[in-house]
C-alpha cells in the first residue's frame, strides 16, 4: 500500500500517519523512491491500535509511544506491552517495575502506604499468583478509596465480584489468542488492541448491565403488592 491507500484502509488521514511516523509510533515503510514508501498489514494494524488508544482510551502520544516502543523491541515479551496497555486502559500510572517484581509492602508508588489486606486474601482464595502488577495496584487504590467512602472493602464482598470476573477473564484470554491453535495467531499489535478495546468496552458493558439490573429489580419490587 502507498500512503493514500493506507489512509483509505485505516480511516486515518495522511497527515496523521506522517505525524505518527515522526513521533515514532509507526515504523517507516519500505522505501520505493525519495518520496514514496510501501506499507503493509503491520502498519495498518499499528494504526488501528493507535486509533483505539487515542479514541477509546484518550491516551496521550507519550503513553502510546511508550507502548509502541515495547511492542517494537524484540527483546521485550508481549506480556510487558500488555501490562502497559492495561495501565492505559485503567487510567493508571505507567508500570516502571519489571513484571513479577515483589513490591508488596507499599502501594508501588513510593508513598509507603500498606496494601489493603483484602488484596492478598483475595489472591489466596482464588489461587492467583501473589505478584505485583498494574491491576493489583489499581485494586489496592480502589479499596482504600472505598474505605474512605465508608463502603464495603472486605474479602467476602471482593470475592463476590471477583469470581464471575475470573470466568469472564478466562474467556477474554481465549479471545485474545484466537487463531493460535490454527497456526494463525494474531500479531502482538492485534493482541494489545483487543486487550485495550475489550477492557474499555466490556467494563462499560458491566456498568450498563448492573444499572439495568438495579432499575429492573427496583421496578419488580415496587410492582409486588404489599400484604
Amino acid at each position: 500500500m502507498l500512503l493514500q491507500e493506507l489512509s483509505d484502509a485505516s480511516g486515518c488521514s495522511a497527515a496523521s500517519i506522517k505525524y505518527y511516523r515522526r513521533e515514532g509510533l509507526l515504523p517507516a515503510g519500505e522505501r520505493l523512491t525519495a518520496t514514496r514508501q510501501e506499507y503493509g498489514p503491520a502498519h495498518l494494524e499499528r494504526l488501528q491500535l493507535i486509533q483505539v488508544l487515542r479514541e477509546m482510551a484518550n491516551a496521550p502520544i507519550a503513553r502510546i509511544r511508550r507502548l509502541t516502543q515495547l511492542l517494537d523491541d524484540p527483546e521485550v515479551p508481549v506480556i510487558r506491552a500488555l501490562e502497559e496497555a492495561q495501565a492505559i486502559a485503567l487510567g493508571a500510572a505507567p508500570d516502571t517495575a519489571d513484571p513479577g517484581t515483589e513490591d508488596l509492602e507499599g502501594d508501588g508508588s513510593g508513598s509507603g502506604r500498606s496494601e489493603h489486606p483484602s488484596v492478598r486474601t483475595l489472591l489466596d482464595r482464588l489461587g492467583w499468583p501473589d505478584i505485583d502488577s498494574v491491576p493489583r495496584r489499581a485494586l489496592d487504590d480502589l479499596l482504600h478509596a472505598l474505605v474512605g467512602w465508608e463502603m464495603p472493602a472486605d474479602p467476602d464482598t471482593l470475592q463476590r465480584y471477583a469470581e464471575p470476573m475470573a470466568e469472564i477473564a478466562r474467556g477474554d484470554l481465549e479471545y485474545l489468542q484466537e487463531g493460535a491453535e490454527l497456526g494463525t495467531a494474531p500479531s502482538d499489535d492485534v493482541v494489545v488492541l483487543r486487550s485495550v478495546a475489550g477492557t474499555i468496552a466490556f467494563d462499560r458493558l458491566a456498568q450498563v448491565l448492573r444499572a439495568l439490573g438495579h432499575t429492573s429489580l427496583s421496578v419488580q419490587a415496587s410492582a409486588i403488592p404489599s400484604e
